[in-house]
């Protein structure tokens, strides 16, 4: 009889453990939707996908000398982001700009604020949210873009792909030569598409390699930096970067390798302005 017990007990307890464990799920999963959702709704209230081209695309018009044929650059037909800044601003004003990456759920409002913890737990309608809200860096000009301009977001995780748990995909070299470029525009200007020519693989709790510098006092040590950033790049590229280049990095978080100071930093460059409106 006290066998029979102890065996309808555990199995009780069990059963137990098992029903929170569902409930607990069905909460999160509750949680996720809803975080998701409120993106999608600003997605669709507050910005139209356009197939417009950067300034700089070939024309239709005929030419008399074939030699002189160009080839559309890489990012001409790819899908533009036209965002309503100004209704975001009434939502938020906190807003700043817009980052997209075509063919990846990446389509956010991006904000800033005096600080890099806020956004880490405040959606953007302004409600507690465990995803956040992409943010630039607290120290980085907006109005004016410095060298280096830095935005992060949440990896929310297995199971999820919103947010930038995509961007640990550009580890692979295939992922990384099929999303090479990034949209960014800010409410004071359109700056159009950024070119990924870096993926680092980045522990925070070492103090090597500075991805936080956003100035340099001159060419020569901006240069230096890109130099020490293509050699810490999983894979090659051949961007061309000058000394008045704009950077544009993303950071998110990826404890596969370094545990929670992992961190993966995708870096590219401004190519083109675009033509909206």
């Amino acid at each position: 009889m006290n066998k029979i017990t102890v065996i309808d007990v555990l199995i009780l307890l069990l059963l137990s453990i098992a029903t929170a464990c569902g409930i607990l799920f069905y909460l999160e999963l509750r949680k996720a939707r809803v975080e998701v959702s409120e993106y999608t709704t600003i997605q669709e209230q507050f910005t139209n996908v356009t197939q417009k081209t950067a300034e700089n695309d070939v024309s239709d018009e005929p030419s008399d000398e074939a030699i002189d044929v160009q080839i559309p650059p890489a990012w001409a037909g790819l899908p533009l982001v036209e965002v309503d800044f100004e209704a975001l601003l009434l939502i938020n004003p906190d807003t700043v700009g817009w980052i997209a990456i075509p063919d990846t759920p990446i389509s956010y409002p991006v904000v800033q604020t005096t600080n890099n913890t806020k956004y880490l737990t405040t959606s953007f309608n302004g409600t507690y949210s465990r995803a956040g809200t992409p943010f630039a860096d607290r120290n980085n000009n907006l109005i004016n873009l410095d060298n280096n301009t830095i935005i992060y977001g949440h990896n929310m995780g297995v199971g999820r792909d919103d947010m930038f748990g995509t961007l640990l995909e550009y580890k692979e070299v295939r992922y990384f030569n099929r999303h090479r470029y990034i949209q960014f525009d800010t409410i004071y200007h359109q700056y159009g598409w950024w070119e990924v020519f870096a993926v680092i693989k980045y522990d925070s709790s070492l103090r090597g390699f500075q991805f936080l510098q956003i100035g340099f006092t001159d060419t020569e040590s901006f240069m230096r930096w890109i130099t020490r950033v293509r050699e810490l790049s999983l894979h090659e590229s051949d961007s061309i970067i000058t000394p008045q280049s704009n950077i544009l990095t993303l950071s998110t978080c990826d404890r596969s390798e370094f545990g929670r100071s992992g961190r993966v930093l995708i870096l590219a460059v401004n190519v083109s302005y675009v033509a909206l409106g």
